[in-house]
């Protein structure tokens, strides 16, 4: 079905090379490749043709949205002082915001994007010409069932005001741009944007305890116990699952704290798609109220649980995410293909990505990679493989512009592909310029080219491949192991530091219990939380983890009665004095030895401070058989 003739391949890379917009007759106004049709509907909509997924633009025409997040006249406001570098820069240099406009509209589509992403000024998007996307804010109305002292909010969705804070914000971001619900150019609304899924522990099913621990009148309580007498036929069924000695479903609204005993936990994962389903509920239609012909691209969620994506995607036509670990600068997640598939798979909707590469040769700190050129490299190979994905529709860039060196996140970095002097890091753009022109090529598989770092990465060559071959050409091939004296500690504390970092836990060597061999690692905890802290620390090791490649570490955990969490970490120190950590996905509760993983590759030249065991909380934990290698791509 997805065979195209030679003469067809030919007149699609021809038209590729012209760019993408209305004033070449292969592209129709919207930016549309008119060489595939779909149903002309007069609104932006999707469609699965030939076996993949596309949006289709209101003239009935297949477009794969390359776009670019906060094309805002106004830029960011410095911390602490509100004055704003980009816009002053801008006012100086085009004199007004009209002028402002017409140029950088201009180079977006010179440089191939034709979709301005959400957070942009009115200015930016209220002429025709343009397709563009809204961002509704999430309302704060609602409490918040995140415990105070924790990171993050999340409402409470079963209580009414989630609903009249969702209303609020519609209205006042339909009030800022008017001409919206009318406005063929209008691909469509995201409804909230990285909400805090994981919870006040960080993992799922944490929020969900959340709800558990809100007081007996709060809403999203009542939702929870409602939810389990559902399922139950009377207090004896769920006390045989859950093996508790409940007298009445009533004394679960005082219960703040469920143990995952029998089918516990799996109660609590199917509550947490209860929860994602009137989440997205509510949002969808209530934005309904006001506009019933746009599309809903979903609340980009940072963790992609499947009962939240499978919640999140009955409401919304595109499910967006955004996966900016996918991309780690050098290198594109070996595991992308099948993350694609999986997202697809429980949303049951076309996805879209975000992307954001951040280059150290500015004087912003936390780049991935080193150069503007190595940048614009690390764009083209990333859309090459979202764009050729059958489910992936767009990729949106974050953002515009460079934020200011005090800005409101203070991780921030070279975001922009015009610094605050509104100049464009050129190297990058010529490489993200041609790129974008032949999306089409990479959707419908005619094209395999990617270019070279050069010696800081291994080229993939161009070459026919299947399906299957395409999907996998990321697929790990061998891996090259990094020796670590005593990993699997049959020599006691040799090399291993075993200390505690907070509170009076006990750190040693178990002689009775091992995965392989006759010890291991053995924490056990004195404490709720961070107060207590165990660690079996191999402070300053003597391997050393290079930029552009790609790293597994590894090893075997033992669990009992674990609150909080346990996990295999790496810390390393970049030259510019910031941080990052690698840790592999933390486990709780009482689980006989798991083997636990974590792919990462740093993003610059780094010191290893340490690599270590640790025990967060109360609970027992053991460690075995740890390992650390270099992935062979």
């Amino acid at each position: 079905m997805r065979r195209l003739t030679t003469c067809l391949l030919i007149l699609v890379m021809l038209c590729l090379s012209r760019g993408l917009f209305a004033g070449d007759d292969q592209f129709d106004a919207y930016g549309g490749w008119t060489g595939l049709k779909g149903q002309k509907t007069g609104w932006f909509h999707t469609e699965k043709i030939n076996d993949r997924w596309w949006i289709v633009t209101p003239e009935g025409n297949v477009f794969w949205s390359a776009g670019m997040y906060c094309v805002r006249f106004g830029g960011l406001p410095e911390k602490g002082t509100n004055k704003r570098v980009y816009q002053e820069a801008c006012k100086k240099k085009y004199g007004s915001e009209k002028e402002w406009v017409r140029l950088t509209r201009l180079a977006l589509k010179n440089w191939g994007f034709n979709t301005i992403g959400d957070w942009s000024s009115g200015s930016i998007i209220k002429d025709p010409g343009f397709a563009y996307v809204i961002g509704i804010d999430k309302s704060t109305k609602a409490p918040n069932v995140i415990p105070k002292g924790s990171y993050g909010y999340f409402p409470d969705v079963f209580d009414s005001r989630f609903k009249e804070g969702a209303r609020e914000e519609i209205k006042k971001k339909l009030g800022w741009y008017p001409f919206a619900t009318k406005d063929p150019w209008l691909v469509g609304y995201f409804l909230s944007d990285e909400p805090s899924w994981y919870g006040s522990k960080n993992r799922s099913p944490s929020l969900v305890d959340d709800f558990i621990g809100l007081d007996s009148q709060a809403a999203g309580k009542i939702a929870w116990v409602e939810f389990i007498k559902s399922k139950y036929k009377d207090i004896g069924d769920l006390n045989n699952s859950w093996k508790t000695g409940f007298k009445s479903f009533d004394e679960l609204l005082e219960v703040k704290k469920i143990t995952e005993k029998g089918k516990a936990k799996e109660d609590k994962l199917a509550f947490l798609e209860v929860i994602a389903l009137e989440f997205s509920r509510v949002l969808a239609e209530t934005l309904r109220e006001y506009d019933k012909d746009h599309m809903i691209l979903g609340t980009r969620p940072t963790r992609l649980y499947p009962e939240v994506v499978r919640g999140i995607g009955k409401y919304c036509d595109v499910f967006s995410m955004s996966g900016y670990e996918l991309n780690q600068g050098y290198i594109i997640d070996s595991s992308f293909s099948q993350k694609m598939d999986s997202v697809y798979r429980n949303s049951g909707k076309p996805v879209m990505l975000g992307v954001s590469i951040a280059a150290q040769d500015t004087k912003l700190p936390y780049g991935i990679v080193k150069t503007q050129r190595d940048r614009g490299i690390s764009y083209w190979r990333y859309l090459a493989k979202a764009s050729s994905h059958p489910a992936v529709v767009g990729m949106h860039w974050f953002q515009y512009f460079d934020p200011p060196k005090k800005c409101y996140d203070p991780k921030a970095a070279n975001w922009g592909l015009v610094n605050e002097k509104d100049e464009p890091y050129q190297e990058a753009v010529n490489s993200m310029s041609q790129a974008n022109k032949m999306v089409y090529a990479y959707a419908l598989g005619l094209a395999d080219f990617v270019p070279d770092f050069g010696d800081t990465s291994v080229q993939i060559q161009e070459t026919s491949m299947t399906n299957t071959e395409r999907s996998t050409q990321y697929a790990v091939r061998s891996t090259k192991k990094i020796e670590l004296s005593n990993a699997g500690f049959e020599e006691g504390n040799k090399a291993w530091a075993f200390q505690t970092w907070k509170g009076k836990p006990k750190v040693g060597v178990d002689r009775w219990v091992s995965h392989s061999g006759k010890r291991s690692a053995k924490i056990q905890g004195a404490g709720q939380g961070w107060d207590s802290a165990g660690v079996v620390a191999r402070h300053k090791p003597r391997f050393v983890l290079e930029p552009s490649k790609q790293y597994r570490l590894s090893g075997w955990i033992k669990i009992k009665d674990v609150d909080d969490r346990a996990f295999l970490r790496i810390k390393v120190k970049y030259k510019g004095g910031d941080s990052d950590y690698f840790e592999t996905p933390d486990l709780y509760g009482t689980q006989d030895w798991k083997y636990v993983e974590k792919k990462f590759s740093p993003r610059q030249e780094n010191e290893v401070e340490y690599f270590a065991c640790q025990l967060v909380g109360s609970g027992v934990a053991w460690f075995d058989d740890l390992e650390l290698v270099e992935i062979i791509e």
